[in-house]
């Protein structure tokens, strides 16, 4: 066996048996320079328990957190227990593929300034399909949404130089925090080239949405956070722009008319006066529930789309 040089942070919840199979797809690696630390998030379920206790390797330390923290103060402490150079976190329900680990430590090994390192996904349960994630981002790709995934490998030195996942975030865009801090702080990301990680869709059990609401609120702390990131005026009000956008969507879908006339309205003044989303939302929410029926119909059948609700939004899973 070699010397571990990453180490794989698994966090769970409420995963059960799909917890095991995370596992499995960890002792499957080709390339055995890894550790392993499992960190439960409290109030778990049964099931979920038997698993994390039953799970035991040489390579693996585990932690039990007393109380439910959420997602994200999870990652930290798993990264907290981390003692090798590169970190790779890993939720419970996700896997990976065969040769996450090789394809990882060659990409940082062949890019030694690079302090991030993702890849693609493979979608596996309630869907079938490859996310593609771009080779190379800038700062404005941020603007619009998180262009690569939270689920990425850092070095150790990346984490310390950012600092851990904002606790102030702590049910939601942390990692899309975490990345903007990386970029303020000048640090680089690399594409490994290849898909990396397997990422479980339909995890009703874990996934709340209840975070997309307020998805605005999110966003204002992290210009708050990152001054000198969002010191270009444009960019700032852009960036708060998709949040409101986003958040009035989602508010009109929940059927909180009020909050998404509100919200869609706010974003026209930073700028998306154009936007026919926002437009549509500002609309739907003002008129009478009778009259936005055929609008609807004549909406879906303009741009070909679903019926409200009926898309999935892949957002970062929460608690």
């Amino acid at each position: 066996m070699n010397e571990p040089l990453i180490t794989i942070g698994i966090t769970c919840y409420r995963e059960g048996d799909w917890l095991r199979e995370c596992w499995e797809s960890v002792l499957a690696q080709t390339d055995d320079r890894w550790a392993a630390v499992l960190v439960m998030d409290g109030e778990n379920d049964e099931r979920t328990r038997q698993v994390f206790e039953r799970i035991e390797h040489s390579k693996l330390r585990k932690h039990a957190m007393e109380e439910n923290v959420g997602p994200y103060p999870t990652r930290n402490k798993a990264f907290e227990l981390t003692e090798t150079p590169y970190h790779f976190y890993l939720d419970g329900d996700d896997q990976l593929v065969p040769d996450s680990v090789r394809l990882v430590l060659r990409t940082f090994e062949e890019n030694p300034a690079a302090g991030i390192v993702y890849g693609d996904y493979q979608y596996f349960g309630g869907a079938s399909r490859i996310a593609r994630f771009p080779r190379t981002v800038s700062a404005d790709d941020f603007i619009a949404g998180q262009p690569t995934p939270g689920a990425c490998a850092y070095r150790r030195e990346t984490w310390e130089r950012v600092g851990c996942f904002a606790p102030e975030l702590a049910r939601g865009n942390a990692d899309y925090d975490f990345l903007i801090g990386a970029i303020e702080s000048g640090i680089s990301s690399r594409h490994c080239g290849e898909v990396f990680y397997r990422y479980r869709v339909g995890n009703s059990g874990t996934v709340s949405t209840s975070y997309r609401l307020r998805y605005h609120e999110t966003l204002e702390i992290m210009v708050r956070r990152h001054p000198r990131f969002f010191h270009d005026r444009r960019r700032r009000r852009a960036f708060l722009a998709c949040g409101y956008a986003r958040a009035a969507t989602e508010n009109l879908k929940a059927g909180d008319r009020e909050t998404a006339c509100a919200l869609a309205s706010k974003a026209m003044r930073l700028g998306k006066w154009r936007d026919a989303e926002a437009w549509r939302v500002l609309l739907y929410s003002r008129l009478p529930a009778w009259a936005t029926r055929g609008l609807r119909a004549v909406w879906r059948e303009a741009r070909n789309e679903t019926p409200m609700g009926g898309k999935a939004d892949r957002g970062e899973p929460e608690r």
